[in-house]
């Protein structure tokens, strides 16, 4: 009997997708196994739980890589933006609700002054960067992290243009004092340091400031690109967590709990370059998003979502780490870069048997019930339960279980 016919359904759509979607699907629908071991096709989400297209039911910790921090279908932030949609979501001229959510966002992050709003956090990226060369005069960047699809974040790749690599530069997550020495090997010629900070590990404050001093004091914009952890972080952004207030901010994801929406947010003496800017796209200025953002931030400036998802991210990221070590599989559960983002990672210095304990340790939590991704991090929602924890660390029990017996089996 072949494996795939655990997911008949799924199977059967992959089939048929490989006909007309290049690749058989889009960049984030990539099998979290093989193609015949995991379920490829989700057709219902609400809370904490989705369903696959062959009807099994899992405790969600992908969450669609980010933006349900409430969980799905979220009843107050839907009605919010379907009102919206009634009264019509996207008209000819500016509409008051951009000025409203821009004083609202603005006022959530202290240094913030100004913002402009997108859709997507790679168009906000791109964004930050373009209003950062504007006001520096400059034309290089020094990036630290995953920012999104554009051109510039893969500028090694050979479908992008010519000369990329020469402008975006890299600096090494592990060793964040190379920035400085990035910085001084092209003096006068960087115009943004661009940071997201689940990449850089631990997430100790003083690192943080010392990259923004660094940026700073080479007339370089620093740039934190929050856009997987904004809202999450308690007590509400990584910046706040860290005591820092970057020239610039990068959002999306939770902002909008499942609605596309993004913005950038910053300093005035550096955001008003934006005016005149060609930053403008057709679906900008969609108030339906706008709604469902500022339901959100009703929710969360109401509610204890930071405090909420990071006691049970604690919760899960310790138990793990327990059972890792009473089933003796080398695996260290982690915040990346904290609780509320929680991530395992397998650690033998043998790659086969990494394989080995991974693949079991996966393949048997996903037929318990648990969706999580082997190799993208998790994100705890408000509508985790400590009932979704025990049972996720059950799941887990047996699948450190299953990765021992991989591992004896070598």
């Amino acid at each position: 009997m072949n494996d795939h016919l655990s997911y008949p359904r799924s199977f059967e759509l992959l089939q048929r997708a490989r006909a007309v979607i290049p690749g058989g699907h889009h960049l984030s629908g990539r099998p979290l196994l093989g193609v015949e071991d995991s379920p490829m096709y989700m057709t219902h989400g609400e809370g904490a739980y989705c369903r696959d297209a062959d009807g099994n039911e899992y405790i969600d910790y992908i969450g669609a890589y980010g933006p349900f921090l409430l969980g799905y279908a979220n009843r107050a932030v839907d009605k919010a933006a379907i009102q919206q949609l009634e009264r019509g979501n996207l008209l000819s001229l500016n509409h008051p609700l951009h000025v409203e959510f821009a004083e609202r966002i603005v006022s959530r992050f202290p240094g913030a002054e100004m913002a402009t709003f997108f859709k997507t956090g790679s168009e906000a990226t791109t964004a930050a960067l373009r209003i950062a060369r504007r006001a520096t005069g400059r034309r290089s960047v020094v990036r630290c992290g995953y920012h999104g699809w554009h051109d510039w974040c893969l500028p090694l790749e050979g479908f992008v243009p010519g000369g990329l690599a020469e402008q975006v530069l890299e600096f090494n997550a592990r060793s964040p004092e190379s920035l400085e020495q990035l910085l001084n090997e092209h003096p006068a010629e960087v115009a943004a340091v661009i940071v997201a900070p689940e990449m850089i590990l631990p997430s100790r404050p003083a690192i943080f400031r010392e990259l923004q001093a660094s940026s700073q004091k080479h007339g370089a914009v620093f740039i934190l690109d929050e856009v997987k952890t904004a809202l999450r972080i308690r007590p509400g952004s990584f910046q706040e967590h860290v005591g820092i207030r970057p020239d610039l901010t990068t959002l999306s994801k939770a902002l909008g709990n499942g609605w596309p929406i993004a913005a950038v947010v910053g300093r005035r003496d550096v955001m008003q370059h934006a005016a005149g800017m060609h930053l403008s796209a057709t679906f900008h200025g969609d108030t339906a998003a706008m709604a469902a953002a500022q339901k959100v931030l009703e929710i969360v400036d109401r509610e204890p979502v930071a405090e909420h998802v990071w006691l049970l991210g604690e919760e899960l990221i310790s138990g793990l780490n327990t059972l890792a070590t009473r089933h003796g599989v080398q695996a260290e559960a982690f915040g990346e870069p904290l609780p509320p983002m929680p991530f395992l990672k397998f650690t033998d210095t043998i790659e086969d048997r990494n394989t080995a304990a991974r693949t079991a340790f996966y393949r048997e939590t996903l037929s318990r019930g648990i969706l999580l991704h082997p190799r993208h991090l998790w994100f705890i929602s408000y509508s985790h339960s400590p009932t979704d924890i025990a049972r996720t660390l059950a799941a887990a029990d047996a699948g450190f279980a299953a990765a021992r017996r991989a591992l004896d089996r070598l």
